[in-house]
């Protein structure tokens, strides 16, 4: 995937092999609002600020809503997103092509950290955020080559460029799964490492079988079974995993 082009007053860098290249802190508020628009969500500043504040702190963003508001600011005089009146925030066709740029780095590098280096999936999000910022694009397809071309990420978010939908057609989140039905993980959260640690120690991780053995909204709470343990989790957590129907036969018939 080509890089962005560089606007006018953009304050883009160029890298010693001829990549474009927006600042680090730029790429950190694309690869957000990229996240969001994958969701469908346009967000308020209020909204992306609560985003951001979820990035690692190595990452040195300062995450005030004034702070948030001024880099929007200059974020629209690069063109890279727009305000509307209802003060949601939405990105231009370049701001979503870096998005694809910087989204499609930190996947790969999240696949780098798990598959090559044998990290835990808990550690990758963190670890590919000191990594993507440096990736040229010869070294993306090397690594792409390296890794046996993936489509998904480790937490099941489509790298862009692979032609991988933003969600299967039949995709529901947990917390509207039905009792006693099978269901394929196909996202969880990243962003919470230890969420993270919780959920892949109980293999609730994308490609794996999830049954909901019980659910109680009234208490917030739902009981799942899967291929190591049976366990309780929140239904705030439960609407943040994205299943699909198990379309596997059965191992009986």
């Amino acid at each position: 995937m080509a890089p962005p082009k560089k606007p006018a007053g953009s304050g883009h860098s160029e890298s010693s092999d001829g990549d474009l290249r927006l600042s680090p802190g730029t790429e950190n508020y694309l690869l957000c609002l990229y996240k969001l628009w994958e969701d469908d969500e346009n967000p308020t500043i209020t909204q992306l600020t609560d985003t951001l504040r979820q990035l690692p702190e190595t990452e040195g963003l300062g995450t005030s809503v004034p702070s948030v508001a001024g880099m929007v600011r200059r974020m629209q005089r690069q063109s890279l997103l727009d305000v509307g009146a209802d003060k949601r925030i939405r990105l231009t066709k370049l701001g979503l092509e870096g998005g694809e740029d910087i989204a499609r780095r930190h996947r790969l590098a999240e696949w780098l950290v798990v598959k090559l280096l044998g990290m835990d999936l808990h550690q990758a999000h963190n670890e590919a955020h000191r990594l993507e910022h440096g990736m040229s694009q010869d070294f993306q397809e090397k690594l792409v080559e390296r890794l046996g071309y993936p489509k998904r990420s480790p937490f099941g978010r489509p790298i862009p460029g692979t032609g991988e939908p933003k969600m299967p057609a039949d995709a529901l989140t947990l917390d509207a799964a039905k009792p006693g039905v099978t269901y394929v993980v196909d996202r969880v959260p990243e962003e919470d490492s230890q969420l993270l640690k919780f959920l892949a120690e109980s293999m609730i991780v994308p490609e794996h079988p999830i049954t909901v053995a019980e659910a109680t909204p009234y208490l917030g709470v739902m009981e799942v079974s899967t291929e190591r343990d049976k366990v309780s989790i929140g239904y705030n957590v439960a609407s943040q995993i994205v299943v699909r129907p198990n379309t596997a036969p059965d191992s009986a018939d």
